[in-house]
């Protein structure tokens, strides 16, 4: 049952990380010239001048609830 258990468990990681990294992609083009890393479970932008474009792009509003 450990090993089922443990096999779960990867399996669910792997997905996640994929999902992670699927996101990031996503949002590279959106950002342009800022930075997108993925870190963990977390999906970090930096860079100059996001937090405007956040503002004027309402595509990019979704950061904030999550997708929906």
């Amino acid at each position: 049952m450990e090993a089922l258990q443990s096999r779960g468990e990867r399996l669910a990681h792997d997905r996640q990380q994929r999902n992670i990294t699927d996101v990031a992609a996503q949002l590279r083009p959106m950002f342009g010239s800022a930075a997108v890393e993925v870190e963990e479970a977390r999906v970090l932008v930096s860079g100059r001048g996001i937090i405007k474009r956040w503002l004027i792009d309402p595509s990019l509003r979704f950061l904030i609830g999550g997708p929906r």
